[in-house]
């Protein structure tokens, strides 16, 4: 446990934090990716990915309260199967967070282009400057405050909710279909592969543990449940109003793809009017630059950890205690983004191709995190639980496809770093104890 942290987290903070956490830029384009996938039959997967984060949230809860560390996963893994299995996973985390970046940039991009009825090109020039703001921003220490992430997410929240309310009048029920057979499993499966990208959050809670109030268990508890509910609803709603609505096409054209990926937009501009789609896509934008601001901050600061824990090139192990930033991995984080814009832009890579890249990183992470559950979590319902999350992420894995190639990828990277840096410092302590031993 972390005795230094300060206990400053309610139970109603911890909510608007986790659900802060979850609500990203996957609501605003999944619904209609998704809807073009399956079409009113990803609802099913909708409801499906929503059941899953149940066991899901409530596994890393119960870590949290038994083991409170702002390590998160990756102290559970360490403690639960060793030094490796916890390197594997910051590995994997930092990788997912990269790569992530492109997907939230190109989102505000995106919804842009799509509300001022702009060029696709310019969804990209959008997205690059938003990483080139968000990545000049963290190196020189310029941070967003606490309020302004607040107003965020709180535009967040009104934004969906709104959306939900306006569009209940225009819903055409008649069309909506929730059964699944052989036609359809496999659409329903990829849909909600992709899904899984909008739930990617659910052990923001373990990272904060140590910073709850008394009593912690039930503040833990009370936060996980209350954001269940509230992320179930919002994402339940917003997919059965682009499907309802019918704010999206089942189609291959770029026209089409782009109405898939500002779909939100749609929405409104049906109910509302057309400025009302201007608002959301200004609204899109200025969410993903705060995501995109926040996580470049997050993920350069595990990046300069894991390297000064000797998990990563030693490149990164550079930190400015002036301004209180790890320069080099902010850089890193930022031209990794930047470049895979610009090679989407290059080959032409849809965003629901782009997705399933972190998707996979990030459901090996959770088989990491579960699995250490299953070990280390002695309640018994959590414990069964953590065993049912397991079981449900392994099983989601055949939907992935080839995707599955980049986390076995990483794991052989990382594995085969870890092992010859440690073979470098071994040779090297033996070279320097037999100088020592000569001049003796």
């Amino acid at each position: 446990m972390d005795k230094s942290s300060k206990q400053s987290i309610s139970a109603s903070q911890g909510v608007a934090l986790y659900v802060g956490a979850v609500l990203g830029s996957g609501i605003l384009i999944l619904p209609g990716i998704t809807a073009g996938i399956a079409g009113s039959h990803s609802l099913i997967a909708w409801i499906g990915m929503v059941l899953l984060s149940i066991p899901l949230a409530c596994t890393f809860a119960y870590l949290s309260i038994e083991y409170p560390s702002s390590g998160g996963i990756a102290t559970f893994a360490n403690k639960a199967f060793g030094y490796y299995t916890g390197a594997l996973s910051g590995w994997l985390f930092f990788i997912a967070g990269s790569f992530g970046q492109i997907i939230v940039s190109l989102t505000g991009g995106m919804y842009i282009t799509f509300a001022f009825d702009l060029p696709d090109f310019f969804a990209y020039m959008i997205a690059v400057l938003l990483l080139i703001i968000a990545t000049v921003g963290n190196y020189f220490g310029l941070k967003t405050s606490g309020k302004v992430q607040l107003v965020i997410a709180a535009l967040t929240f009104l934004i969906l909710l709104s959306t939900i309310l306006l569009s209940l009048p225009h819903i055409q029920y008649h069309q909506l279909s929730l059964r699944i057979n052989q036609d359809n499993i496999m659409s329903v499966g990829q849909s909600a592969m992709l899904i899984f990208w909008s739930f990617f959050g659910w052990e923001a809670i373990s990272s904060l543990a140590p910073e709850f109030k008394q009593p912690r268990k039930r503040n833990i508890m009370f936060s996980t449940w209350g954001a269940i509910c509230i992320v179930g609803i919002l994402y339940i709603g917003i997919a059965l109003a682009v499907v309802g609505t019918q704010s999206y096409t089942l189609g291959g054209t770029s026209t089409e793809q782009a109405l898939n990926n500002a779909s939100l937009a749609e929405v409104v501009r049906k109910v509302v009017g057309l400025n009302g789609s201007w608002i959301t896509g200004i609204v899109a934008l200025t969410i993903c630059l705060g995501t995109t601001n926040a996580f470049i901050a997050g993920i350069s600061r595990l990046g300069y950890s894991l390297a000064h824990d000797k998990l990563a090139p030693k490149w990164l192990d550079k930190y400015d205690s002036k301004n209180a930033v790890p320069h080099r991995s902010v850089l890193l984080v930022g031209l990794f983004s930047v470049a895979g814009v610009v090679i989407s832009f290059i080959l032409n890579i849809r965003l629901d191709q782009l997705v399933l890249v972190p998707n996979s990183l990030a459901i090996a992470t959770y088989v990491i995190g579960t699995a250490a559950g299953v070990k280390l979590i002695k309640h018994k319902l959590g414990k069964v639980l953590a065993f049912l999350s397991c079981i449900l992420c392994l099983a989601a894995y055949p939907f992935i496809g080839t995707s599955v190639v980049i986390p076995i990828s990483v794991v052989m990277i990382c594995f085969s770093y870890i092992t010859w840096r440690k073979r470098k410092e071994k040779n090297r302590n033996a070279s320097s104890n037999y100088r020592g031993e000569i001049h003796d």
